[in-house]
């Protein structure tokens, strides 16, 4: 999903570009976004965006960070040279997690109370088209093929896929109970869902479209009445490692993409909502809800270094190098 900017990263041992990652994270309490330096372990500044911010997404070539407002039903683009907002976009109601396109030229927000994903070109900054997928679209999951995404449909409990050329739904793949959040691995053979009244994931064949394998975490003996469980996943670059925080426990566990087994596990913050990694795979950076922080994790060391103050209820984080010399 984010092979461009793994060599956006990689340009920077030949100094074409001098910016370490960063972490974008939306604060859906304050109407802000904040920007972390995962290398200095600081937090450079603030953005404000529009109501609640949910969603955010970099684009590839670091431009651009994209956020979706679902307090007003907006997208924010914000340039990352200037970490200013440079174009508000009316989208559908209650929009939630969105993603650009590979090539970047599309905006791809699920709009979870219309059923539809809205594409807004990023040449136009206007939508230019509007898919059916189904009821209550959560997530939008870039493939790495650049031609085809997925979606999640809470209310129909499935996930679809939109092929981006013809802008219609392709394939569906009936789950059970609530879809979650997805991530697939760099090479698109599988993909990972979270479920909700389920504490662990579930492994997709992608080229099958069919479930393969269960995951589950430990029993604990928390319980939500909302049923958050476990929530935020994502796969390491070399594809052989999925991370996944438990809204449960307060952790995050690596899981063998192999064998599907349960390695380690780590305690974070309060209520861990996502979890990303760095594009060389060294640090992950998971966002906090309930203590209102984010935590950065060493993974070769699987040590927790940092916990970082942000907004109030911070939820989506996204991991990128950006262009703002």
């Amino acid at each position: 999903m984010k092979t461009i900017q793994t060599i956006l990263f990689l340009l920077i041992s030949i100094g074409v570009y001098s910016q370490t990652p960063k972490a974008y994270i939306t604060n859906y309490g304050e109407n802000f976004i904040s920007v972390v330096d995962i290398e200095t372990k600081q937090k450079i500044t603030d953005i404000t965006t529009g109501n609640k911010p949910h969603g955010v997404a970099v684009s590839p070539d670091g431009n651009l960070i994209a956020v979706s407002n679902e307090g007003d039903n907006t997208v924010s683009i914000i340039s990352a040279t200037s970490n200013k907002v440079i174009e508000t976009v009316q989208v559908g109601k209650v929009p939630h997690q969105l993603s650009f396109s590979l090539d970047g030229k599309y905006i791809l927000t699920a709009i979870n109370a219309d059923h539809m994903v809205d594409v807004i070109s990023t040449a136009s900054y206007k939508i230019v088209n509007s898919v059916a997928v189904g009821r209550n679209p959560h997530i939008v999951l870039p493939m790495p093929d650049g031609k085809n995404i997925w979606v999640t449909s809470e209310g129909d409990n499935k996930i679809v896929r939109i092929n981006l050329d013809e802008m219609k739904v392709v394939a569906e793949i009936p789950v059970f109970g609530f879809p979650r959040v997805m991530t697939a691995t760099p090479d698109g053979k599988f993909i990972y869902l979270t479920i909700r009244w389920f504490h662990g994931l579930v492994k997709i064949d992608a080229e099958q479209n069919k479930i393969v394998s269960w995951v589950q975490l430990p029993i604990s003996s928390k319980f939500d009445n909302e049923g958050k469980a476990a929530h935020g996943l994502c796969v390491s670059p070399d594809g052989k490692t999925v991370y996944l925080t438990s809204q449960f426990t307060d952790d995050v566990s690596a899981i063998d993409v192999a064998t599907d087994k349960i390695l380690k596990n780590i305690i974070v913050g309060k209520n861990p909502n996502w979890i990303e990694l760095t594009p060389d795979g060294k640090y992950a950076v998971v966002s906090n809800t309930s203590s209102n922080d984010v935590s950065i994790i060493d993974i070769e060391n699987w040590e927790l270094t940092a916990t970082i103050p942000v907004g109030k209820n911070p939820k989506r984080l996204w991991v990128a190098v950006t262009n703002n010399k």
